[in-house]
Formats: C-alpha cells, structure tokens, sequence
C-alpha cells in the first residue's frame, strides 16, 4: 500500500516546519498565505510505501522515518 501527499518542504529548518497536503493545490494555498514562502522549495508529490497499519506508523513515528523522507 502506499500513502501519496504534496509536500514543499522547508529551506530554513530554523524558521518553519513544511507544508504538507492531500493535494499540490492544497499546499499551494497554505504557500499563498504563508508570510514567509520563500523559505520553501518546489512542491513536490511524495508516496510512503507500507505493509500494514502498524507499518504506516512505525515508519512515521520512529527516528529515521517521517513525512520529509
């Protein structure tokens, strides 16, 4: 199974967490009202490939997964 979303990603680790969606269009949005959008990259289209429910979450809770990999 896999879990796709959108994604632009944070440039400045300091200043701002990434912007995720369901859809590019939904993140686009969240960029438009964003004071600071040139801390952003491009958006991009992301898929989390999973066995399981448990799987899904390991891989987003643990150290070397989440959102941004």
């Amino acid at each position: 199974m896999k879990l796709e979303y959108w994604i632009a990603e944070c440039l400045n680790d300091a200043a701002c967490y990434s912007i995720i969606g369901k859809t590019k269009k939904a993140v686009q949005t969240q960029l438009d009202s964003h004071w600071s959008a040139d801390s952003y990259g491009p958006i991009e289209k992301r898929a989390i490939h999973y066995k399981d429910a448990f799987d899904l979450f390991d891989l987003l809770t643990g150290e070397s997964g989440g959102r941004n990999y």
